[in-house]
């Protein structure tokens, strides 16, 4: 029975291993628990050229997937006149 707890235990260190295998470690990253992004902060981020960061913190902020806060992104830029 030892052998059956060994596997299942490998197997759960396998799967936590291969969930989190693309993701990538960034102080700018945008995590859950952080202070939430504020209008202003994608304003200003796209104000300094900054879209994709803008873009990350916009789908922070809404919950949307990553065409929805492109194309928002990109309307807000041109309000901006950027």
């Amino acid at each position: 029975m030892s052998w059956y707890w060994l596997a299942a235990a490998a197997a759960a260190v396998g799967l936590g291993f291969l969930s989190r295998r693309g993701e990538r470690a960034s102080s700018k990253e945008v995590r859950p628990g952080s202070t939430p992004p504020s209008p202003a902060t994608i304003d200003e981020l796209v104000r300094g050229g900054q879209k994709i960061e803008a873009i990350k913190h916009y789908r922070a902020m809404h919950g949307v997937d990553l065409k929805t806060a492109k194309d928002a992104v990109d309307a807000r830029a041109r309000e901006l006149g950027m």
